[in-house]
C-alpha cells in the first residue's frame, strides 16, 4: 500500500506540475500575440508613414520639376538679354566713336572757316 501511496502522490505532483506548464505555455503564447499584434500594429503605421513620405517626396519631386524649369527658362532669358546688351554696347561704342570723328571733322572745318575769315579780315 505504501507504494501505491507514493505512485499517488507522484501522479497528483506530475499532473500538477503538468498544469503549471500547461499555464505557463498559454500564458507565453498570450503575450506572445499581443506581442505580435503590436508589431503588426506598428507595422501597419510604419507603412502608412512611409507612403505618406513617399507622396510628399513626390510632389516635392513635381515642384521642383517646375522651379528647375523656371529657373531654365530665366537662364536662357539672361543670356538672350545679355546677348542683346553687348549688341547695345557695341552699337554705342561705334556711334561714340562716329560722334568723336564727326566732332573732330567740324573743329577741323571750323578752324578752317576762322582760318579763312581771318585771312579775309586781314586782306580788307
Amino acid at each position: 500500500m505504501d507504494k501505491k501511496v507514493r505512485s499517488s502522490f507522484t501522479d497528483r505532483d506530475s499532473l500538477g506540475h503538468l498544469r503549471l506548464v500547461n499555464r505557463s505555455a498559454i500564458n507565453a503564447n498570450i503575450k506572445h500575440s499581443k506581442n505580435i499584434n503590436k508589431q503588426i500594429s506598428h507595422i501597419i503605421q510604419l507603412t502608412k508613414f512611409i507612403k505618406e513620405d513617399r507622396a510628399k517626396i513626390e510632389r516635392l519631386n513635381l515642384v521642383l520639376d517646375i522651379k528647375q524649369r523656371e529657373v531654365d527658362e530665366l537662364n536662357s532669358k539672361q543670356v538672350d538679354l545679355l546677348w542683346n546688351l553687348a549688341k547695345q554696347e557695341k552699337k554705342i561704342s561705334e556711334l561714340e566713336k562716329f560722334k568723336e570723328q564727326e566732332e573732330r571733322e567740324v573743329a577741323h572745318f571750323e578752324k578752317q572757316i576762322l582760318d579763312y575769315s581771318n585771312k579775309n579780315k586781314v586782306d580788307n
